[in-house]
């Protein structure tokens, strides 16, 4: 387990209400970050590594002896924590806190007692939630979307995710996934195969996990830099598209496209006054967000005005503090 810095001193002698503590848990498919909130302050953090393909159960006892270790150091009581907030990357029941489709990573997540877990170890409530819409939840109450009461999130990275906040309330949906397949939204009828099934998702079409395709069935790519990286991934197509590599800057100007013909699909249906961007590939924000604000000032029917795209605040802990809220509000219902 690797422990990482703590942000700030933690005083367990405060109770009651806000002033008690919550676990945060963000489930991703490489990292399982896991976090200590207090007051809407992140206190303490750690991160251990993922198993996925070895399932949930199997990842359970590592967690707990994380969380053991989080309350050991921080001179933290069972009784002083008020929950836990789940973040897991596929769909969740979040009204019985389950998860309900993976895709590929953690299998056996739909058939895991999470609930019955965290009360049988600590006698502690458990709130699980889709990691696009737990991340929004960070983001609107802390980061970027402060403020704002219609927003979408996107996720740039080895996927494609998003969450919907209409009127201060995120888009649920009857069955979990409304808001969240954003990355799935068609941009192209005869482009390729996805791995939700579908054809010419924004995800099949521009995504970390589809981008060494992309440039190996480049006419050119035998003659461009990009054919000496170990790695064809997006910092790389960024430094050579920054050097007027030819097929990098073409498929980057793809990428762009269909990130940008995807964001404006979820402007049309959610009517945002904000789009956050987060994810790995946003490292490279500098270039990405005036060229997608630009398209979509351009190409989007927004006559009421124009909606404003913005970097993620938290890009790497916007799911522990929604997590944090997700518990709080929940709990004070």
């Amino acid at each position: 387990m690797k422990k990482q810095s703590h942000t700030s001193s933690f005083s367990p002698s405060l109770g009651g209400g806000w002033g008690e503590a919550v676990i945060a848990i963000d489930l991703g498919g490489t990292i399982i970050k896991i976090g200590l909130l207090k007051e809407g302050q992140l206190v303490d953090r750690t991160e251990i590594i993922a198993q996925s393909a070895s399932g949930l159960k199997a990842q359970l006892p590592e967690l707990e002896m994380a969380i053991n270790q989080m309350l050991k150091s921080n001179q933290l009581s069972v009784t002083e924590v008020l929950g836990i907030g789940f973040s897991f990357a596929g769909l969740v029941d979040s009204s019985k806190n389950r998860i309900l489709s993976t895709n590929q990573k953690y299998d056996d997540g739909p058939d895991t007692d999470l609930v019955g877990w965290a009360m049988e170890k600590w006698n502690w409530p458990l709130f699980a939630m889709n990691d696009a819409r737990m991340a929004l939840l960070g983001e609107w109450q802390h980061g970027a979307g402060k403020g704002c009461s219609d927003l979408v999130m996107v996720t740039l990275g080895t996927g494609i995710g998003s969450a919907v906040l209409i009127g201060g309330e995120l888009l649920i949906g009857k069955h979990f996934q409304a808001g969240n397949l954003g990355g799935h939204f068609v941009v192209n009828h005869k482009g390729s195969a996805c791995t939700c099934g579908n054809i010419g998702c924004v995800e099949a079409e521009a995504s970390t996990w589809r981008l060494p395709t992309l440039l190996k069935e480049h006419p050119e790519f035998s003659e461009s830099l990009m054919k000496n990286e170990e790695v064809l991934d997006f910092r790389a197509l960024f430094h050579h598209a920054g050097n007027n590599d030819r097929v990098a800057k073409e498929v980057l100007d793809h990428c762009l496209s269909v990130w940008a013909a995807g964001i404006i699909t979820m402007i049309h249906a959610f009517d945002p006054e904000l789009i956050i961007l987060s994810g790995g590939i946003m490292k490279s924000s500098s270039v990405i967000l005036p060229a997608l604000q630009e398209k979509v000032n351009n190409l989007a029917w927004m006559p009421w005005g124009k909606v404003k795209l913005v970097e993620a605040k938290f890009p790497d802990s916007a799911a522990l503090y929604g997590a944090d809220y997700l518990v709080r509000s929940s709990i004070n219902k």
